[in-house]
């Protein structure tokens, strides 16, 4: 297997705190997708490490395609990671680190995912560059926008 990660970012004009708790509830994630997403909490309680969700959206062109979400790291307002089951890739890695600059945040998004060889070069080359891309800058314009409107 070959794991491959990209690497997305965004620069957020608003503190880290509210950055990291609005990207970490899952559940708002559809508000700002790069498609149509729709999370829902499966265990009780506050966001922690262990948390889990189920998901629906619309990814790499399959519709209402389902993920189980665990939740892997809570480190406000630090790091946030969870695990996507995903039913045609396995399980993919989300993770966000969010750290102050320039009087805002630097949200940096990093997605991996093992695959087979030829998947991988598949993916580097052509799936990635225009549609997995264009789709995250995409969110996170979406996201930044949100937050900005919010804090203004």
């Amino acid at each position: 297997m070959t794991r491959v990660t990209n690497m997305h970012h965004v620069v957020i004009n608003a503190p880290p705190e509210a950055v990291f708790a609005y990207v970490s509830d899952l559940t708002r994630h559809g508000e700002w997708a790069g498609g149509r997403l729709t999370v829902e909490a499966v265990s009780a309680g506050p966001v922690s490490a262990g948390s889990q969700y189920r998901s629906r959206g619309d990814v790499a062109g399959q519709k209402d395609r389902p993920n189980e979400l665990r939740v892997t790291h809570y480190q406000p307002p630090a790091r946030f990671a969870f695990v996507a089951q995903d039913p045609g890739f396995g399980e993919v890695a989300h993770t966000f680190t969010f750290a102050s600059q320039a009087g805002g945040t630097l949200l940096e998004r990093a997605v991996t995912v093992d695959m087979s060889p030829p998947m991988a070069f598949m993916f580097k080359t052509f799936i990635h560059p225009l549609i997995g891309k264009p789709m995250m800058d995409k969110a996170l314009a979406a996201l930044k926008a949100k937050l900005e409107s919010r804090a203004a």
